[in-house]
């Protein structure tokens, strides 16, 4: 490339004519730049805006991203309907009380833990929590993920992004091949983790690329959302377990990606689910796969209602009042292994859970945090077994 001819300028010029001749260079200079950007935003107000996205396409931008992000294609093109807000909200009604039978036998255990006071109906609170303030779900059966109303507001285009996570997990893993026994099954809850934290993690994801007004805006309607005053009257221990998975799921998944890399660390959750609250709080034990010990039915002084395995997580729950959301407690360190009963005998609701700990100095820690909580209840006991099982028994 030829180089440009250097120009020396006059001998004649004296310093301070130079300085002058600068000066008025760098005026003309500016005056110029200026003249080019009122030129350049005349012409920008002046220029037509670019004509909205349709619902299709936003949709089809959001497919893309949860593509790039959870590091897989669709196997064929989602399904997503947009329905009015009544239509939705019976949708969800409809879905809710194929869930009525398993939260009517866990009202049982919600009573006698306190979690709930006597009488209460748990399944007419399970409906505001989830009636209300939800904006979309992804069916695993029909295939189909279903919208609550038809703009794409920030808030529902993170829902979208989330739900479709579910859609294209589903369509590689199959989701639907899990189903619980009942509201608080250990196992169901464990392999939600991995669930909800697939979705959770790419959703967090999507927000992070938002603008910082659209994240605002974000934020304001779910904050709206949350501002329903019936929501105050349901149990916190109901909030706070159907809200673990996406709150644990998240740094779960976040933990496989850094072990494992994206998309291997969610891949294997999803291929293997957790098994217990335990392997889904701590990934190492997830990573090895450490199975929970066999723990024996204890007895029940009444007609049985539901039974089975309690977890690390619900222990938490339990000792610290209903209140837990993506930790355990100190105090459950160590757990081996459990099993619950619930009972109804005459008016009082029972519970009784036989937990197994690794060491003895783990079982007198457990009983110890047991012995707290139940100092405030009049119906409950705690009592050691032996050096490595601590038995909770809880009426109301």
């Amino acid at each position: 490339m030829q180089r440009p001819a250097t120009h020396r300028g006059d001998s004649s010029e004296t310093p301070g004519r130079l300085r002058a001749l600068t000066r008025v260079r760098r005026t003309r200079a500016l005056i110029a730049v200026s003249a080019g950007l009122a030129v350049t935003l005349f012409a920008t107000a002046c220029a037509p805006a670019a004509p909205p996205l349709s619902t299709e396409q936003q949709v089809a931008q959001i497919v893309q991203f949860v593509e790039n992000a959870r590091g897989h294609e669709f196997v064929t093109t989602p399904d997503v309907e947009f329905l009015s807000d009544a239509a939705f909200r019976a949708e969800v009604l409809a879905s809710v009380s194929a869930a009525e039978a398993d939260v009517d036998r866990a009202q049982v255990a919600f009573t006698a833990l306190g979690w709930i006071t006597p009488g209460t109906d748990l399944y007419e609170k399970y409906k505001i929590a989830f009636g209300g303030g939800v904006v979309g779900f992804y069916d695993p059966v029909t295939k189909v993920l279903k919208v609550r109303g038809t703009s794409l507001t920030p808030y529902r285009r993170e829902v979208i992004a989330h739900e479709l996570t579910h859609a294209l997990d589903d369509q590689i893993f199959d989701l639907d091949d899990i189903a619980p026994d009942s509201l608080l099954d250990e196992q169901y809850f464990a392999a939600l983790v991995a669930i909800e934290g697939s979705a959770s993690l790419v959703q967090q994801r999507y927000v992070a690329s938002m603008s910082p007004l659209d994240q605002i805006v974000n934020l304001s309607e779910q904050l709206q959302l949350g501002s329903d005053p019936a929501l105050l009257t349901v149990p916190l221990a109901l909030l706070t377990f159907t809200s673990a998975p996406y709150l644990r799921g998240a740094a779960f998944q976040n933990q496989l990606v850094r072990t494992l890399g994206n998309p291997a660390g969610p891949d294997q959750s999803l291929t293997r689910y957790p098994s217990t609250a335990e392997q889904a709080f701590d990934t190492s034990k997830y990573l090895a796969d450490e199975p929970a010990v066999a723990v024996a039915e204890p007895p029940a002084d009444g007609t049985v209602v539901t039974s089975g395995s309690w977890g690390q997580f619900l222990l938490t729950l339990l000792i610290d009042n209903g209140l837990a959301l993506d930790r355990v407690s100190p105090a459950t360190a160590g757990w081996a292994g459990d099993s619950y009963v619930t009972w109804s005998s005459g008016a009082q609701d029972c519970f009784r859970l036989d937990t197994t700990m690794d060491t003895a100095t783990q079982t007198d820690t457990l009983a110890a945090a047991m012995n707290d909580w139940a100092t405030l209840r009049s119906g409950a006991s705690v009592v050691e077994l032996n050096d490595t099982t601590v038995r909770l028994t809880s009426c109301a």
